[in-house]
């Protein structure tokens, strides 16, 4: 009766052992299939961190003064932060998005400490970090960015961790980071950058009326002109200086656009960029326009991204800049001047 016993309590045992080995504990199963490399350093930045820009998210707007000082401009945005400009009267260096006093997203335009910088090849941060074709935003719900090919070569996404995400802006003829976006989950949703596949609904766009979109454009104009600069000294061109009666003409061109539902540098009367200019005194001119960028930094990407619209951007003979913005229409008018 002992000896039955114990043959049995022998099955019994190396049952277990062999189910054991056969199946893992599920912990272990789940953790490896949906790991993601991620950058979890959170927290006040400072000197030597090695997370870099990736460390200001998060933090307080005191905290974020206390840090950087007072930034060159405030710009409110139509996603419901306000932009923190921090740089030159030439050029930004970067860019926080501030609501209820928390950084809530941010952008770098300069190299800077951290495992993903400006300037990193695109073929070295492939390296460390995935760039999928479909992006779960669990976070947030049953929300999944699905990325095209042109996408994932020029605007990646890539997670940080903590419901917070990147977009590294490349630039496809260097092929090297030209600007880092990051944002916590719920403003990357609010962007919507990219196609969206969900279930349930869609957080609703802020209705905003025209003395705030006044406001909003304003400080995108301004933006651009910061950006184009920065981008033309990366390329060793000249900054352009703002000519305000350029710029009045490229907003009447933005408002056209936008008002009358058209996209083109003729506008729906036959008049080009010649017969808008007018009497304005230049010796060359051209001219970008862009239509449905989330905001500043996306259409001077997209520009940089376009060679006709890039040789324009980067062209070391003009010298001034007119930029007008109306709704998500932008345009920019060069002039060489005399």
């Amino acid at each position: 009766m002992i000896k039955k016993s114990v043959f049995l309590c022998l099955v019994i045992l190396f049952s277990v052992g062999l189910f054991l080995l056969l199946n893992p504990p599920i912990e272990k199963q789940v953790v490896k299939e949906f790991s993601k490399p991620a950058i979890e350093t959170v927290g006040q930045p400072e000197s030597g961190n090695e997370a870099g820009f990736f460390s200001f998210r998060g933090l307080s707007s005191s905290a974020l003064l206390e840090e950087m000082g007072e930034p060159l401009r405030k710009d409110p945005s139509e996603y419901g932060y306000d932009w923190w400009v921090y740089g030159s009267d030439e050029e930004v260096e970067m860019q926080f998005g501030i609501q209820d006093r928390e950084v809530v997203t941010g952008i770098l335009f300069k190299k800077d400490a951290g495992p993903v910088r400006v300037h990193d090849s695109y073929e070295e941060v492939a390296e460390s970090y995935p760039f999928e074709s479909s992006y779960r935003l669990d976070s947030e719900g049953a929300y999944t960015l699905e990325l095209t090919e042109k996408d994932i070569a020029e605007r990646p996404v890539i997670s940080l961790g903590d419901r917070w995400s990147a977009q590294l802006y490349f630039d496809n003829v260097t092929k090297d980071i030209f600007a880092i976006r990051m944002l916590r989950n719920d403003v990357l949703l609010k962007h919507q950058p990219y196609k969206i596949v969900y279930r349930g609904t869609l957080p609703l766009q802020e209705v905003l009326d025209k003395k705030a979109w006044s406001r909003i454009e304003d400080g995108m104009e301004a933006q651009i002109l910061l950006i184009t600069n920065g981008v033309r000294a990366i390329h060793d061109a000249s900054p352009l200086l703002e000519h305000e009666e350029a710029s009045f003409v490229a907003y009447g061109h933005s408002r056209d656009m936008d008002q009358n539902n058209y996209f083109s540098h003729y506008s729906k009367n036959g008049d080009g960029l010649k017969e808008r200019l007018g009497a304005i005194l230049y010796v060359r001119a051209g001219e970008n326009i862009a239509s449905q960028y989330v905001d500043a930094t996306a259409a001077v990407h997209g520009w940089l991204n376009s060679p006709g619209h890039r040789k324009a951007l980067l062209d070391p003979h003009y010298t001034h800049l007119g930029v007008g913005v109306h709704g998500r229409y932008y345009t920019q008018n060069f002039l060489t001047v005399p």
